[in-house]
């Protein structure tokens, strides 16, 4: 809202017959009015003697209802009157009878011109008044029943909840009701004055609600609308704009559709899971002032109507457009154009904190709003801009519940009768008979106000915000633009009107915070950031500088909180510059305060300091004193004196107390690095010599000062000398090159490391210096025949080389210790480098580069060796000597071996090439060995080659050594390196050749290490969520693998190595590495052709020891008896062991054994834990093995038995019977005694234990807890084992007979504690005790959890199918009811016994056939089941089979009814196919019967006919009666 719109527009629902003076006069009293309530933004104000005369009026009238305020007030009531008064309370007119039957007064509207009021009641009636005459225009009743359809008319009792004016007409209007209808009303003067209503709206469904409806009313100037007589209407559903002159006529609709914040926001509907809540608002077609500018003047135009509305809390503003031209009036210029290409154009879209219950213009693009909670906001639709002006005024709006009352909806109030806005005031009614009237500041009206709270820092940020642009919120009075819009004529009339303002503030907010003594450093340090913040952004240096400070010198304190408050300004750039009084008051407060003086330092870096304008020895003295020597070099700088920064700080850091640590030369962890002495000078002379400025880095202007100062640092460094008059004495050395001894003494590395920044800087290319010649300065002759002139000019790359030969030559020569080893190598090193890569623009005489490559090679400092070396080979490179030989010694001796290597290529000697990787002392050059051989093997030079062969031959160990992978990679990619002369020439190293091999036959041993059965057994763990194992089949297990890439032998893969490697490589790996044996057997047994022959593994497996690898090649021999006795002889061991880990009673307890008060350890917990485990996972084995000799014993049967009964086969039907029968029993038997075998030795261990703890005594703590831990154990070992022999006997088809090896294992016994002989048969044994048998049943049973799987356990162990038709367990307890044997849908033999429905299964009423109920336990178990066992597994590769435990489904689900069921109980069934002549979502009662039988109430108290038996069947859940079975005459049941 900007300052010249506010007062060039005209009022908006107002005409041009009433002015803004009038009607300020009208209500003259609201500035007068104490302010009741005012917050930055808006201000209310009661109108006091309105509100004052309302309560008398509502004792005469009844309590407002409805409200409307303009150039007067409309005061409806409960009992159906319309007051009509001015501000001042004063009654013009009272419109109605309490006894009229229209009703309580539920909206009302004024016309444009003021002269006519709509009014509608809750009982349906809308009436047109004349309220300066007092009587009726027209009245519409409502709809009554005997109205024919075609009358239109609001329902009777309902309220009418608006109503409005179309236009600038008294004779159109609109009216809605809260059921949802909206009626446009035609008062019509001919002869007779008659009324036409037609509905605009109806209801629609029954969900949809009528939020508002609004007429697009008269904005005071003529419009092409205006013809239009433009009605909006919004329901809960659609918005909907209508043209309702000359025919009714849909122009606009829009769906429900929330706005949608992102592109990924989730739309969802905004009455979501909250009351329903939606407005309407028109802006009329008004007159708008155009702000002049440079380029467009001031103009006038209309502006179109504007429409906003809110669906929950999303806001919407349609913006009016016509296609055809129109006058600057809006008119059209050509009356006869149609008027069809009106377009709504969305502008602005909003998303409010709350659903929005009332919105309303009060000025162009600036909405007014309330939410739920009547908070305030006003939202600047064209910058899109919101701002929280107030909450409700102090009293709470009371809004009208009619949709509610009307629907029963859950819909918020309506408020469009509680508040109104006029002329940018709003209105609102509080209460019962308070009226309020608010409206937004002014930007100078909330400057003042905060002035007159004494809260002057929030006024000049206020206006500071205001002068930039920046507040964010709305502003009155001031010109608004967006900030990206670049208007600099708004911008320089805004910061016209606001600078003065905030300039008058700012001198305010000083004298009245000065005048007060007691006030506090909080509030001058926030006065000071303020006003320092207002005079940088209003460019007044002057008030800052002058009224400002002084203000704050008057007090040491204050003026350091002045000082602290410009300091971030003056370091973020803000300030540059100081006038010398506040430059020279920072340096005193500041240097007298140790804390402050590193920040004096960072201040003066920042500030422009110029000669003249501050006192220059007190701020290097201050410097210097505190050690600021970065300020210190850029005063200097500035004074224009380069030199003296490094005279002083080589100085300060020479002296003693510098140098005394290194950490007081370049900084520690307590000092400031940046200041630090040796990181400033290197810093320093970086800057300079390279032309800039320091320490900011920018460019020295002009060209020439930089030139001049870059010669002058340079030559204070790097003094010109002539190279001939080398070799200087000590004396002369210290004399010329004292700064660079210096530098050097400071910090070798880091010159350096400038130095070589410096010479990569193009500006340094364009500094040359003048070399003198030498005292006596004759011409002289060199070998390269060069005459030197009298004088010479030199680049600067030239003069450091020039520098350091005469430093590197001279302190080798004289010994002086001027320099160190390290010193003189870095030096000569970065020279020669400098001259090798920079050449011809270095010139270095021969007799220089050899006297310079002789002191490289004679220096004995090995923290320079890399440096020297990368020098000596581009010296070498760049003047090859003419012999070789004399340089193949010294250079061996300095440890450049990559040079070294560089001459035995160079003389064909590759073999010695090749040793020097090798010979280096730095590892990672040993394995750059092997990429050394395949680049000297591509030049397929036959030399090169040979050299590779020999060089391989004669280090074969050492490379294998180096590593062993990258060797045998090597000799596959170089042609004249083969495996089998690497093999042959590691013969007599078994080690190396193990590793060899490892890396030609196995090169992940790592990723391989691990054995198939561990990898299976991650995926195959214990876990209570999967299902039993008992009684299923191997189908009915996880069929699938879940995980492919664990599956072994997966893939087939060919062998690319002879037999004899992979055979001399198991062989050494029984020797280095047993463990990985295994896991290599079972990775290349699949390999085409055969890798190794078994027989040869069993022998060096056995002759070695190596039993896991012995087991599986016994398996794949199909010696499955001597893998079992190779597992259960390494299992005898480990138990050995076992027990010996038992801790032993002491053998001075005696015959009673003493006792032992101490529990068991936790170190021989440990251990017993340790040693039980390898028990177990041998057990594991053995079972593994007898798995594995069932599964191909089987497929051997099964293929026997295919070809027996191949028809090609000569061979009778008998004979093939016989002949398979004979076959299948000896496979049985093997398998039989193998798991027998297992069987007895596992509880022979468990014998053995129950043995030893029935003679322990009771005393013996320890002991006795030892073997309570072995003997759980080994409960765990034998149902393990119970556990996978019942699972492998469970199938129909098996080849084990669980109960022959029982029977076998009762008879014999378990076997000795001694390991059995190979002759002995296994299973040999004696007969079990009373206690073994104990132990098997109890581990036996102790396996299953449900009473059913040990069920399906003893059908297995007797061989016999016991509990497969529970009928007839059933028939035998006499208890519970059961399923009839016969098939599903069925009815079963014997009459009147439960059957089966059809559809699905479940029993069936024996009277009526029908379902008595339906479980869905079974089923929803079987799900419960499948879901476990897919989170257990990768539910996305899984098949599974329906489980169960039974071979008859109807069985196990018979059985889960049986143990819940009870004999008569109610259940709710869900009866899906209802029965004849009832209802299918019917409950019924159900009355079961011992003997089997099922009635549903109805049918059985129907079939008796007996009313003395239904009426005891009716009690029988109270009494214990004996009711007889209608289907079983004998029988009874207790009901």
């Amino acid at each position: 809202m900007d300052a010249d719109a506010s007062v060039l527009s005209t009022p908006l629902s107002t005409l041009e017959s009433s002015p803004e003076a009038e009607y300020e006069s009208r209500i003259a009293n609201l500035d007068s009015t104490p302010v009741q309530c005012t917050t930055e933004h808006f201000s209310w104000r009661q109108l006091t003697d309105l509100s004052e005369k309302i309560p008398e009026l509502q004792e005469q009238v009844g309590q407002i209802s409805a409200s409307c305020m303009g150039d007067c007030v409309a005061l409806g009531t409960m009992r159906g009157l319309v007051v009509v008064t001015d501000y001042l309370g004063r009654v013009k007119s009272m419109l109605g009878s309490p006894t009229s039957p229209y009703g309580a007064v539920s909206a009302v509207a004024f016309s444009a011109d003021y002269l006519a009021l709509v009014a509608g009641y809750a009982s349906g009636y809308v009436v047109v008044w004349d309220w300066a005459k007092g009587t009726t225009v027209s009245v519409s009743r409502p709809l009554q029943p005997s109205d024919s359809p075609g009358v239109a008319g609001h329902p009777a009792d309902v309220a009418v909840t608006s109503v409005g004016f179309i236009g600038a007409s008294k004779h159109r209007y609109i009216s809605s009701s809260a059921s949802g209808y909206v009626l446009y009303h035609h008062i019509v003067r001919r002869l007779l004055t008659t009324m036409s209503t037609v509905p605009l709206s109806t209801p629609g469904k029954a969900t949809d609600i009528l939020f508002d409806a609004v007429p697009l009313a008269y904005g005071g100037h003529e419009c092409a609308t205006d013809d239009l007589g433009l009605v909006a209407v919004l329901t809960s559903a659609h918005l909907t704009v209508l043209k309702t002159r000359h025919g009714v006529e849909q122009r606009y609709r829009q769906a429900c559709q929330p706005l949608t914040i992102g592109k990924d926001a989730k739309k969802q509907r905004p009455f979501t899971r909250r009351p329903y809540a939606g407005c309407l608002s028109w802006l009329p077609a008004h007159k708008s002032q155009r702000v002049a500018t440079a380029t467009d003047p001031a103009t006038a135009q209309v502006t179109l109507p504007k429409l906003a509305y809110s669906w929950g809390t999303s806001i919407h503003v349609l913006a009016l457009e016509l296609d055809h031209k129109v006058a600057a009036n809006g008119a059209p210029l050509n009356s006869t154009e149609s008027l069809a290409r009106l377009r709504f154009e969305a502008v602005s879209t909003w998303e409010a904190i709350e659903d929005v219950v009332f919105c309303q213009w009060i000025d162009t693009d600036v909405l007014l709003y309330m939410t739920q909670s009547q908070r305030m906001f006003v939202f600047e639709t064209k910058l899109r801009q919101e701002t929280e002006v107030c909450a409700s005024p102090p009293g709470s709006i009371a809004g009208q519940p009619w949709v509610t009352l009307a629907t029963g909806a859950e819909a918020e109030p309506s408020y469009a009768q509680a508040i109104g806005v006029c002329r940018r005031r709003v209105f609102a009614v509080c209460g019962e008979s308070l009226v309020y009237t608010g409206r937004l500041l002014a930007w100078t009206e909330r400057l003042e106000l905060l002035v007159e709270q004494n809260r002057h820092t929030d006024a000049i940020t206020l206006a500071m915000g205001f002068y930039q642009g920046r507040t964010g919120q709305i502003v009155v009075g001031l010109p608004r633009q967006r900030q990206d819009s670049g208007d600099v004529a708004l911008e320089r009339r805004r910061h016209a009107l606001v600078g003065s303002k905030l300039v008058e503030l700012m001198r305010a907010a000083l004298r009245q915070t000065f005048s007060d003594q007691s006030v506090s450093d909080s509030l001058m340090r926030a006065l000071a950031s303020v006003c320092v913040e207002a005079c940088l952004a209003t460019d007044n240096h002057s008030l800052l500088f002058a009224e400002v400070f002084e203000r704050y010198m008057l007090n040491p304190h204050r003026m350091r909180i002045y000082l602290e408050t410009i300091e971030p300004f003056i370091l973020s750039g803000d300030i540059a510059r100081l006038p010398p009084q506040i430059l020279n008051a920072m340096v005193d407060c500041y240097g007298a305060t140790p804390q402050l003086v590193r920040r004096l330092g960072e201040l003066l870096m920042n500030l422009r300091l110029s000669p003249g304008e501050f006192d220059i020895d007190r701020v290097l003295s201050s410097c210097r004193q505190h050690r600021l020597w970065r300020t210190f070099a850029r005063v200097w700088l500035s004074m224009g004196d380069p030199v003296a920064p490094v005279i002083s700080i080589l100085a300060a850091a020479s002296s003693e107390d510098d140098m005394s640590t290194e950490a007081s030369v370049f900084g520690g962890e307590d000092d400031d690095d940046d200041e630090a002495p040796g990181i400033v000078i290197f810093d320093y002379l970086d800057m300079v010599i390279r032309g800039r400025r320091y320490p900011d880095g920018k460019p020295i202007k002009p060209q020439t000062t930089a030139e001049q100062y870059s010669a002058l640092v340079t030559e204070l460094v790097l003094p010109p000398v002539e190279t001939a008059s080398c070799p200087y004495s000590s004396s002369e050395l210290q004399a010329t090159f004292s700064t660079l001894l210096a530098l050097l003494n400071l910090g070798t590395d880091r010159l350096l490391v400038t130095l070589n920044h410096v010479l990569g800087d193009s500006f340094t290319g364009l500094v040359n210096f003048i070399v003198k010649p030498a005292a006596g300065g004759a011409p002289s002759k060199h070998r390269d025949r060069s005459i030197r002139r009298a004088s010479q000019v030199k680049s600067l790359m030239q003069l450091v080389v020039d520098t350091f030969f005469v430093l590197a030559t001279s302190a080798d020569r004289e010994q002086s210790g001027l320099l160190t080893k390290r010193q003189n190598g870095l030096l000569s090193s970065f020279a020669l480098t400098l001259y090798a890569t920079r050449f011809p623009l270095i010139y270095l005489t021969d007799n220089s580069v050899d006297k310079w490559a002789s002191i490289l090679l004679r220096l004995d400092d090995p923290s320079t060796r890399v440096e020297r070396e990368y020098a000596f080979e581009l010296l070498f490179k760049l003047n090859p000597p003419q012999s070789y030989d004399s340089y193949i010694e010294p250079t061996r001796q300095a440890g450049f071996f990559r040079v070294l290597e560089s001459i035995y290529c160079t003389l064909e000697q590759y073999d010695l090439a090749l040793r020097t990787y090798l010979d280096h002392p730095e590892y990672i050059y040993h394995r750059a060995v092997f990429s050394a051989i395949k680049e000297l093997a591509t030049s397929k030079r036959p030399k090169a080659l040979e050299g590779i062969a020999e060089f391989a031959r004669g280090s074969a160990v050492e490379l294998v050594e180096v590593d062993a992978e990258s060797f045998v990679n090597t000799v596959d990619a170089v042609s004249s390196l083969s495996h089998d002369g690497i093999v042959a020439t590691l013969a007599d190293q078994a080690q190396a050749q193990f590793s060899y091999l490892r890396a030609l036959l196995d090169p992940t041993p790592e990723a391989t290490s691990r054995s198939p059965d561990h990898q299976r057994s991650a995926v195959t763990v214990t876990d209570e969520r999967a299902p039993p194992n008992i009684g299923l089949s191997d189908e009915q297990h996880i069929v699938v693998y879940p995980f492919r890439s664990l599956v072994p032998g997966g893939e087939q893969h060919s062998n690319k190595h002879p037999q004899e490697y992979h055979e001399r490589y198991l062989e050494l790996m029984c020797r280095f590495n047993p463990g990985g044996v295994l896991a290599y057997l079972r990775q290349h047994a699949n390999l085409s052709p055969e890798p190794f022959r078994l027989a040869y593994v069993q022998s060096i497996c056995s002759k070695h020891g190596v039993s896991d690898g012995l087991v599986w090649v016994l398996m794949r021999l199909g010696d499955f008896s001597g893998a079992l006795t190779t597992l259960i002889a390494q299992m005898d061991r480990e138990t050995e062991r076992m027990r010996a880990a038992v801790p032993a009673t002491s053998s001075e307890d005696g015959e009673d054994g003493g006792e032992q008060t101490s529990a068991l350890g936790d170190a021989d917990r440990e251990r017993l834990l340790d040693h039980l485990d390898r028990t177990a996972h041998e057990v594991d084995s053995c079972v593994s093995v007898c798995r594995a000799a069932l599964s191909k014993l089987g497929k051997d049967v099964a293929a026997q038995s295919a070809h027996c009964h191949d028809p090609d086969t000569p061979m009778s039907s008998d004979v093939a019977a016989r002949a398979q029968s004979e076959y299948r029993a000896l496979v049985s038997t093997q398998l039989c005694d193998l798991w027998l075998a297992l069987l007895r030795k596992v509880l022979g261990y468990l014998h053995h234990t129950s043995r030893t703890l029935d003679g322990l005594a009771t005393g013996v703590v320890a002991t006795r807890e030892a073997w309570q831990l072995v003997s759980k154990r080994q409960r765990w070992m034998l149902q393990s084992v119970l556990d996978a022999l019942i699972f492998a006997a469970s199938s129909a088809s098996s080849l084990i007979s669980l109960r022959h090896i029982i029977q076998q294992l009762l008879a014999s016994g378990p076997a000795p504690d001694s390991a059995p002989s190979p002759q002995k048969q296994l299973g040999a044994g004696r007969s079990l005790g009373i206690a073994e048998i104990q132990h098997l049943l109890a581990v036996a049973v102790s396996a299953y959890k449900t009473e059913a799987q040990l069920m399906a356990l003893t059908n297995v162990l007797v061989n016999y199918d016991l509990f497969t038709t529970f009928a007839q367990l059933v028939r035998s307890q006499k208890q519970g009811w059961h399923v009839a044997s016969d098939s599903a849908g069925s009815r079963g033999a014997e009459a009147g016994v439960l059957g089966r429905h059809t559809s699905g299964g479940s029993p069936c009423c024996s009277q009526c056939g029908e379902w008595i109920f339906s479980d869905q336990r079974q089923s929803r178990a079987m799900a419960g089941l499948r879901k476990q066992i897919g989170q257990y597994y990768d539910s996305s590769s899984l098949r599974m089979l329906d489980l169960h435990v039974f071979e008859d489904a109807s069985a196990q689900w018979q059985w889960i009814k049986l143990r819940s069921a009870s004999t008569t109980y109610d259940e709710f069934l869900s009866n899906r196919s209802g029965r004849s002549g009832g209802s299918s979502s019917s409950a019924q009662r159900v009355v079961l019967f011992k003997c089997g039988h099922g009635f549903h109430w109805s049918c059985l108290t129907g079939s008796t006919g007996d009313a003395a038996a239904a009426k005891r069947l009716s009690g029988s859940s109270s009494q214990n009666h004996q009711l007889a079975c209608p289907s079983c005459p004998g029988r009874a049941a207790s009901a």
